[in-house]
């Protein structure tokens, strides 16, 4: 099994992996549009991240990010579960192995994969409203996450509620304040469209449209890893 470090896994999920979403809608918001069958070409392509570390990819149908990059630590911070052998990791505990770069007491490995964040289905539903567009990702029965895709100028901005501060908005909103530990919300449209007015998602991430070929080179971005974990 392949080790990726915990900042790297927090890097990943900064967006689209969080383990629980910080609220739920009891239906695809915002309610009373219409479903999306598909993306619409001019949103189609390839954007840049700003850490040059990745790249999200717009098809039809689907929304796909890829990482591609190197990332550092010292070797003191491999732990027991770990073997150092030359240029060779060795896990312990399944006896799979990796080539990493060893410079000094330093070990370089590095991250490519793919991921792929959204694909229009039945538990995957988009919408569009005031010129956004809006991703429904089913969490369990009449709960859904929500994310918020804007396009200007080239850049694609992703947005997600995170703070305490959006979700003082939804409560307020919905009138639900004296109930202090609701994340779940049941929204009109009207109730939505005030809480997209009043900048409601206020966590996001930038990516610029790449233009021509382009790819994603290793060792693009270097993520140094300070403190050693165990």
């Amino acid at each position: 099994m392949k080790r990726v470090p915990v900042v790297i896994i927090i890097l990943t999920t900064f967006i689209f992996g969080s383990c629980e979403p910080s609220a739920t809608f009891n239906k695809p918001q915002p309610a009373g549009e219409k479903s999306l069958i598909s993306f619409p070409e001019l949103v189609q392509g390839s954007y840049l991240a700003g850490d040059l570390a990745s790249t999200v990819t717009i098809t039809n149908k689907r929304i796909l990010r890829h990482y591609n990059f190197d990332f550092k630590e010292h070797k003191v911070g491999l732990g027991s579960s770990y073997k150092l052998f030359a240029d060779t990791l060795i896990n312990l505990i399944d006896g799979t192995k990796e080539k990493i770069l060893l410079k000094g007491d330093t070990i370089i490995q590095h991250a490519n994969w793919k991921d792929t964040l959204f694909n229009i289905s039945p538990d995957n539903v988009l919408k569009k409203f005031k010129g956004c567009y809006f991703l429904n990702i089913r969490y369990g029965d009449d709960a859904w996450e929500l994310r918020q895709l804007s396009f200007k100028d080239g850049s694609l901005t992703i947005v997600i509620m995170s703070s305490n501060s959006d979700i003082g908005k939804l409560r307020e909103i919905t009138e639900t304040t004296t109930d202090t530990t609701t994340t779940h919300f049941h929204l009109t449209r009207r109730q939505f469209k005030k809480f997209v007015s009043q900048g409601g998602f206020g966590e996001q991430e930038r990516f610029t449209r790449i233009k021509g070929d382009f790819k994603l080179m290793p060792g693009t971005f270097l993520f140094e890893v300070i403190y050693p974990f165990f």
